[in-house]
């Protein structure tokens, strides 16, 4: 067992700090610059266990990242105004864990199943949920679109969560202004059916539209418009004259490339009379057909109708991606995903692209139609691809789980970069922020490949529908957990950019099926915004990239094949620690920053050779930060780190998977056991860490518990509960250094400071009483220090929502297994 301590780095020089905005994701593109710490104080960290003693061997070369340069970005005519949410947007940060208050609540209406409006469900019986689909920003406002009946400024729980007289019928689409949630009365379609799966901003103040409608303000308008997005104009809400695109079957996705082409992606024969099925190119102007993109799709997945589920293009217009249920194109056996030139645009001659990826085309045990969600990176050099399907149903796959590849890769053995999986909860939504890959859908846990509805690895982080990764490692950001009610699950996943609104500095826009999103009553939408704008560092988890796509032997989502290892300080914020491979836990000892100068530090101390050595087999250490070139390191080919001062790699010698090994520099070789894809998002925030403490057991309804206070504002004598876990202040915990558990500055504690069997657990006035220290022991227990041989205890097994939690024998069951907030 390993006691963590507490590291505050103090940056020295503010104006040396590196925008993490500014660090691309990609290997040789994430220059590890920063400056150094000048002084350290203690940090947190609570006891953890080391895990595993595997000692087999995997040495084969991890995927690299992000080696395709940027494409040039087209330019569109100078008469066509671009669209204000195009492909490709980055934001300066990481979007805040809280909502903004404003959003309107959206509902299913006096029906819960309409099929009119919410479609039919993929049984054939009965109907979808009501959701959000999709959203876009567009002069100022938000349009929203997907399958519901009403909406309503937000207001009081007593009135139905509605403002009094705002309430309005809004069949599958409407929209509200940005900054205020004002909705806008003159955008106000009225379609014959629905749902409508999406919507892009157009040139000009538009939007197309895509879904199962057939006529749009009662013209003919057969599954795609154009609309105007004008606020307090005659043509808001109307459709753009000339527009006429028709497509014969249900669109689900639409790509504008911002000059003069839609591709329009769906379960359809025929566009714009044409036979073509399931993806075409528009004239984004008149909505007529181009001959010159055509492509034959075939082979359709077992029990799906052939056709385009998703679409996403670069920000150049070049590439197009392309996601649905076909096993080949145009004669060739690409499953699921193929990339597409397009030539540059409308008129010019598309090609399909030299790429596929076998991992594709194995099939899920749920789902053989897998696929969800495909969002392009900003810089046009990858995409990430959000699945379903439960687990493999044989061999590595990507079920249940959040992948990104190359864009530029290029073969008929295309491999991920990475992936994250759920553990047996799909995926949905994703998007693509820069440094940021947001994902949803209703996965409880990210970091969680042997979990089967549970869960299960060490580094797993609960995130209850949405969740942050690093776009350079796919690890999650597990200090980012806003969470949700989960629901059928996220659905939508958009990020705008800094001045779309006045006074925004961007944000994500979340589309789903309940009514709780970080926390707080959202009738199915909620933004986060982007509220911290000032410079950070990058960092967090250094994994071996020998775990890059799951565990080695195994990538099936099972418990085969060692987990996942990272880089670790062995000794926990002593000069001349050793750095060795650990399970990856989430703990402070792999709490890793990227600095501006080429340091690498942890724990305070920057990465270094034993004695400033610079021969093979030298092994690596922590050591006070100097100027020493041997603390410089550089990203090499193949996510290798490079030592400036002898040239040699991090080397993980024998591509060992045991915990333990303690790394050295050797000869660049490219192999797998020198992959060590560094972290390109923003560093979690100072200690103490903060978050939700949850169970290891699921309530009834697959929803998994948290630690809550009954009472609105934590006061001392209240008692402490299971509830469902929904992130809000009411189940943000504090991990302090004195191993207390803090919730609203009071303190967990046992009813008047009592040891004996069965006490209530309340919170109390923090006062130094040994009853209020927990101490986690191996296997997640949480001891009471006042009380040995006693454990946080849920009674009976009983997860119900306001069961009082209390003090009892230690007995090793999941009842009193807990998992504290990390780093």
């Amino acid at each position: 067992m390993r006691k963590q301590r507490w590291v505050s780095v103090v940056i020295a020089s503010a104006g040396a700090l590196l925008s993490t905005a500014g660090l691309m994701a990609g290997s040789a593109a994430a220059s590890v610059t920063a400056a150094r710490p000048a002084t350290t104080t203690a940090k947190h960290g609570t006891t953890t266990a080391k895990h595993g003693t595997t000692t087999a061997k995997h040495g084969t070369t991890a995927a690299k990242h992000g080696t395709t340069a940027a494409r040039s970005a087209a330019t569109a005519p100078a008469s066509r105004k671009a669209a204000t949410s195009p492909a490709g947007v980055q934001l300066t940060d990481l979007v805040s864990s809280g909502t903004v208050s404003w959003t309107p609540n959206v509902f299913a209406g006096p029906s819960a199943c309409n099929p009119q409006w919410f479609g039919t469900a993929r049984n054939g019986r009965g109907c979808e949920h009501s959701t959000v689909y999709s959203t876009a920003v567009v002069n100022g406002e938000v349009i929203v679109v997907g399958a519901f009946t009403q909406a309503c400024l937000p207001g009081p729980s007593s009135s139905g969560h509605c403002a009094a007289g705002t309430l309005v019928t809004t069949n599958d689409i409407f929209a509200y202004q940005l900054g205020t949630g004002q909705i806008d009365p003159g955008f106000a379609p009225v379609l014959d059916q629905g749902p409508v799966y999406s919507v892009v901003a157009g040139p000009n103040d538009t939007v197309y539209i895509g879904g199962a409608f057939n006529t749009v303000n009662g013209t003919a308008a057969e599954g795609v418009a154009q609309l105007s997005v004008t606020p307090g104009q005659p043509a808001d809400g109307q459709l753009v004259p000339g527009f006429a695109g028709t497509v014969s079957g249900p669109v689900r996705a639409l790509a504008f490339d911002g000059a003069n082409a839609l591709y329009v992606g769906g379960v359809f024969a025929k566009a714009d009379g044409k036979r073509e099925h399931g993806i075409a190119r528009l004239n984004a102007t008149t909505g007529a057909f181009d001959s010159s993109f055509q492509f034959t799709l075939g082979n359709a997945i077992s029990r799906t109708s052939l056709g385009v589920e998703q679409t996403a293009l670069t920000p150049d217009g070049n590439t197009l991606v392309i996601g649905g249920t076909f096993q080949s194109v145009n004669g060739q056996a690409i499953s699921r995903i193929a990339l597409i030139g397009t030539g540059g645009g409308l008129g010019s001659l598309a090609t399909l692209d030299n790429w596929s990826a076998p991992i594709l085309t194995n099939p899920c045990s749920a789902e053989h139609d897998y696929t969800r969600a495909i969002d392009v990176s900003p810089d046009g050099s990858y995409f990430v691809v959000a699945t379903t399907g439960y687990q493999s149903a044989g061999g590595a796959s990507i079920c249940d789980a959040v992948a990104r590849f190359d864009i530029g890769a290029l073969g008929t053995d295309v491999q991920p970069n990475w992936v994250n999986y759920a553990g047996g909860d799909s995926f949905y939504a994703v998007a693509v922020a820069g440094n940021v890959v947001y994902a949803g859908g209703h996965n409880r846990w990210v970091n969680n490949e042997c979990g089967n509805n549970h869960v299960c690895e060490a580094n797993a982080v609960l995130v209850n529908g949405v969740a942050a990764l690093d776009s350079n490692t796919g690890l999650a950001l597990p200090w980012w957990q806003p969470q949700t009610l989960r629901g059928a699950g996220v659905t939508s996943l958009s990020v705008f950019p800094a001045g779309a609104a006045p006074g925004s500095n961007g944000g994500l826009l979340v589309g789903t099926d309940v009514n709780s999103i970080g926390g707080t009553f959202h009738g199915e939408e909620a933004i986060f915004p982007v509220t911290d704008t000032s410079t950070h560092l990058a960092g967090g988890p250094i994994e071996s990239g020998m775990f890059s796509l799951g565990r080695p032997g195994g990538q099936d989502e099972t418990g085969n094949g060692p987990a996942a290892l990272c880089m670790d300080d062995a000794g926990n914020g002593a000069d001349g620690d050793p750095v060795d491979l650990d399970t990856c836990t989430n703990a402070n000892s792999q709490n890793w920053l990227i600095g501006s100068d080429g340091a690498i530090l942890d724990n305070g101390l920057c990465l270094d050779t034993a004695g400033e050595g610079t021969t093979d087999n030298t092994q690596v250490v922590l050591a006070t930060c100097s100027s020493s070139a041997t603390q410089v390191w550089s990203p090499g080919a193949g996510d290798s780190l490079v030592n400036g001062d002898s040239g040699l790699c991090l080397d993980d010698p024998g591509a060992s998977t045991s915990s333990g090994t303690q790394l050295q520099v050797l000869d660049c070789n490219g192999s797998g056991e020198q992959s060590w894809p560094l972290p390109v998002a923003q560093a979690p925030p100072p200690p103490p860490a903060s978050g939700p403490i949850s169970s290891e057991q699921d309530q009834n309804n697959s929803q998994v518990p948290c630690l809550e206070s009954t009472t609105a504002k934590p006061k001392p004598g209240a008692p402490v509960e299971l509830h469902t876990c929904v992130g809000g202040a009411a189940q943000i915990w504090t991990v302090q250094l004195d191993e207390t558990l803090r919730l609203g500055g009071l303190c967990l504690d046992t009813a008047g400071e009592a040891a004996d069997l069965g006490t209530p657990i309340v919170l109390g006035t923090c006062n130094g009483s040994p009853t209020q220290g927990w101490t986690q022991q191996p296997g997640n227990f949480l001891v009471n220090q006042g009380a040995p041989g006693m454990c946080l205890d849920d009674p009976g097994f009983n997860t119900a929502n306001g069961t009082q939690m209390q003090l009892w024998s230690c007995n090793g069951g999941p009842n009193q297994q807990w998992h504290l907030p990390k780093v």
